[in-house]
């Protein structure tokens, strides 16, 4: 899908005032009476032995150790930041893949080796900045600075393509499950930064099948499909590797000396190039914006079959990719394929499990035709003072490191997919209709390009 900025009418409503919040992520807390036994006083002294050397001294040390070599490498800005997750408890995450803490991988990132020309000192500073203030993840390119481009050629062994110079950028469904997964799993998004910056230039990930796809053998046919590196170690388990493509080491040591406010950082560019190279079958050019492969017939960008594959990956759990509008082959809206307040209710049911919902949205010209589209993130739902329902939304391109709040009546219309848990869906839609549409979709998609 092309793209366009952002949505129509949205600086009318970024000053609102929300004071009535919706019931949503609102999760009663029961009081449960205590049990408390007696213990005798060598039962006390066992414990306190046991937990001084289990898990006291040797522990505050580590920590220390840990905290003492990464703080060495950040301005004093940025330290503080990090002194601050430390407080809230962020540091001590450790939701992630291999249960690695958000700490233990700045730890690496400040120890270890990272790719030719990438400064540990910047990563570290990008990626604290990142899970601080998630919402400054920008999808934004910005230009390649002439000086540069010589020692860009020389590392290509050919010319600087025009469109590499100034691209205009097709990263927002990357952007968006980058800013995903560094506010809801910070200790996961470290490790994936630590994994890409490293010398391995690449993070391996296990999921099970279950997580791609409910069908195993549908699961399967999708890491071939999408010519993924995997490995299945065990029945429904597979360790798959994820890395960019070779151009994003080229574009990250740019922006790492050249970014300017509003642009990518070096961990930006090298995140989103991983996770469009995942889902365009390794076929992404970081340099220029551009993708190939079989199973989509636009060179920019992710369609939404390619973005549920990749997003139920990174999170290891199942969405489907629910389409909400009907549009005929030349890609004039015809209708819908549920109300409104049906689509309302998948949001507000993802919301409440805790979940944001990436939508692609669209934009029409006056003839009813798509021009273009845009992948935001809906974060939250709130009422103002009139009782009027507002989605907060997180939008990778409108170069406002904040949340805003759009119309409900305004945004559910131009909805067209969204990533959706099967628990959120409820009874409104038959999920394996959707399946067998979604197969047939694929199906025809290989046939039209075999036959090119």
């Amino acid at each position: 899908m092309l793209e366009i900025s952002r949505i129509n009418n949205i600086s009318n409503i970024n000053n609102l005032s929300l004071p009535k919040k919706a019931n949503v992520n609102n999760n009663a807390v029961v009081s449960l009476p205590l049990n408390l036994k007696r213990v005798d006083s060598e039962t006390i002294k066992a414990y306190h032995s046991n937990f001084n050397t289990s898990f006291g001294k040797d522990k505050i040390v580590s920590k220390h150790k840990q905290m003492s070599a990464v703080m060495k490498k950040l301005d004093k800005n940025t330290a503080s930041l990090l002194k601050d997750l430390d407080k809230n408890g962020i540091l001590d995450d450790k939701n992630s893949n291999d249960g690695t803490s958000v700490l233990e991988n700045l730890y690496k990132i400040a120890q270890q080796p990272r790719i030719n020309g990438l400064n540990e000192s910047v990563i570290l500073s990008e990626v604290i900045n990142a899970i601080s203030n998630p919402e400054s993840i920008t999808q934004t390119f910005g230009d390649i600075p002439e000086n540069t481009i010589p020692a860009i050629e020389q590392a290509t062994g050919s010319a600087l393509p025009e469109n590499a110079k100034n691209v205009a950028s097709s990263c927002c469904v990357v952007a968006s499950i980058e800013y995903n997964l560094a506010s809801k799993k910070p200790a996961e998004f470290v490790r994936l930064v630590q994994g890409l910056s490293s010398q391995n230039y690449s993070v391996s990930k296990k999921v099970k099948l279950s997580d791609i796809d409910s069908s195993p053998s549908t699961a399967i046919k999708k890491l071939r499909e999408f010519n993924a590196e995997n490995k299945i170690s065990a029945w429904d388990n597979v360790e798959i590797n994820i890395k960019p493509d070779r151009n994003a080491i080229i574009r990250a040591r740019v922006q790492q000396s050249y970014k300017d406010p509003g642009e990518r950082s070096c961990i930006d560019v090298l995140v989103q190039s991983a996770l469009l190279n995942l889902g365009s079958q390794n076929s992404y050019d970081t340099l220029t914006d551009i993708r190939t492969g079989q199973l989509n017939s636009d060179n920019k960008g992710l369609n939404d079959y390619e973005k549920n594959f990749v997003e139920n990956i990174i999170f290891e759990k199942p969405k489907i990719s629910i389409v909400y509008q009907n549009l005929d082959v030349n890609g004039k809206l015809i209708g819908y394929n549920c109300p409104n307040n049906v689509l309302k209710n998948h949001l507000l049911n993802s919301l409440n499990m805790g979940e944001n919902v990436i939508i692609g949205i669209t934009h029409f010209d006056n003839d009813g035709i798509v021009d273009g589209g845009h992948e935001i993130t809906v974060v939250d739902y709130a009422l103002d003072q009139n009782g009027k329902g507002f989605f907060i939304c997180n939008d990778t391109d409108d170069g406002i490191n904040k949340r805003v709040p759009i119309q409900e009546e305004k945004l559910l219309p131009i909805i067209h997919h969204a990533g959706i848990s099967p628990e959120a869906l409820g009874e409104d839609i038959v999920v394996e209709q959707w399946r067998e549409i979604l197969d047939a979709f694929q199906e025809s998609l290989l046939n039209n390009n075999n036959n090119k």
